[in-house]
C-alpha cells in the first residue's frame, strides 16, 4: 500500500525526517507527500503540490484528496501524519476511542475542534448511526481510495472529521484503545508500537534527543541520503570556489543566498540569508558532506 502524508510545512521539517525514518516498521510501496513541499525529502518522494486552505481540518482532507487524484492511487492506502512514529513493526488495527457522546462529554475538546467533532456526530445521527465512535487517534490508518473520493463528493460543502465520518459510514471490527498523543515529553512512549508528539513537545531537547536516538539512520527518502550538499555564499570567492567543486563531482542539493540563487542555472533547495543561515539548513537536512562556496570572512 502507498503512504500519504498531508503536509503543511514546518520550521525545520524535523518531525517529517524521523517520521520518515520509522517507516522502516511500516511495510508499504510509495510515499506521497501532499501539500506543502518539505525541504527534507529526496526523489524516493513523490510530492503532490497542493494550493494551502487555511481550515487545517479541510486542508488535511483537500491534500489526501489530491494526492489520490494526482498519484493515482488504487485500492487501499495509509495516511500519516508527520507527528507520528511507528516505533515497532506496524499492521493496521482498527480502533477507536469510545463514542463522540463520551469523547464530548469529557471536556476535552473545545473552539473549531469541537465544532467539527459535532458537526461530524450530526451528519452520522442523520445516516442512521445513532451513537457513533470516535476515531480521533493519532496512529495511521487506512483508507479505500475510491470509496473515499465519493464519500467526500458526496459531502461537498459539510464540515466534519474525514476520519471519524468515513470509518463510522464504512464500518469493520475494530477495538478500543487509548490515545498515544504525548503533548509533554516524559522520555517514554505511552504505547510501544506507535508515538505522536504535539508542536511543543516536538520542540523539547529532550524529545529531539530520544527520537535521534531511537532512529538514527537515515531513510532513504531524506534528500540528505542522496549525497553532498552545496551551499553559495555571499563572499567575493564564490564563483571560482564553484568551479573548483563543480570539477569535484555533482550534489543533491544546493542551498544559496538570495543573489548566488538569480544566476544558479539549477533548482535551488533553499535561500540563506547568512552563513550561519545556511549551515543550519543543511544540517537540518540532514547533509553531513557540504561544501562551500564564497564563505564570508566572518564565518570562516
Amino acid at each position: 500500500m502507498d503512504i500519504v502524508y498531508p503536509y503543511k510545512a514546518a520550521p525545520d521539517d524535523f518531525e517529517l525526517r524521523y517520521s520518515l525514518r520509522s517507516l522502516v516498521n511500516v511495510s508499504h510501496d510509495r510515499v506521497i507527500v501532499a501539500g506543502d513541499k518539505p525541504m527534507v525529502i529526496g526523489k524516493s518522494v513523490a510530492h503532490v503540490p497542493v494550493e494551502r486552505i487555511e481550515d487545517r481540518y479541510q486542508s488535511s482532507t483537500a491534500n489526501i484528496v489530491a494526492a489520490v487524484r494526482e498519484a493515482g492511487i488504487e485500492g487501499d492506502f495509509i495516511v500519516m501524519h508527520d507527528d507520528i512514529f511507528a516505533l515497532a513493526p506496524w499492521q493496521f488495527r482498527h480502533e477507536h476511542r469510545g463514542t463522540i457522546a463520551e469523547y464530548l462529554k469529557s471536556g476535552q475538546a473545545s473552539g473549531q475542534y469541537r465544532t467539527y467533532i459535532e458537526a461530524t456526530q450530526d451528519l452520522l445521527i442523520a445516516k442512521g448511526i445513532p451513537d457513533p465512535l470516535w476515531f480521533g487517534l493519532h496512529t495511521p490508518t487506512i483508507y479505500n481510495a475510491n470509496v473515499l473520493l465519493d464519500m467526500v463528493e458526496g459531502f461537498a460543502g459539510h464540515r466534519y472529521l474525514l476520519r471519524t465520518l468515513y470509518h463510522n459510514l464504512f464500518p469493520t471490527p475494530c477495538a478500543q484503545r487509548a490515545d498515544v498523543k504525548v503533548r509533554l515529553w516524559g522520555g517514554t512512549p505511552p504505547a510501544p508500537d506507535i508515538l505522536s508528539v504535539s508542536d511543543e513537545c516536538a520542540r523539547s531537547a529532550g524529545f529531539r534527543e530520544w527520537i535521534e536516538a531511537r532512529f538514527p539512520e537515515k531513510s532513504r527518502y531524506e534528500i540528505g541520503a542522496e549525497g553532498r550538499c552545496l551551499i553559495l555564499g555571499y563572499g567575493p570567492t564564490l564563483w571560482d570556489d564553484v568551479a573548483r567543486a563543480l570539477d569535484a563531482g555533482s550534489y543533491a542539493a544546493v542551498i544559496a543566498s538570495p543573489e548566488a540563487a538569480e544566476h544558479w542555472p539549477g533548482d535551488v533547495l533553499a535561500i540563506a540569508h547568512d552563513d550561519s543561515h545556511a549551515d543550519r539548513i543543511a544540517s537540518s537536512c540532514g547533509f553531513d558532506v557540504v561544501t562551500w562556496c564564497g564563505r564570508t570572512k566572518e564565518a570562516a
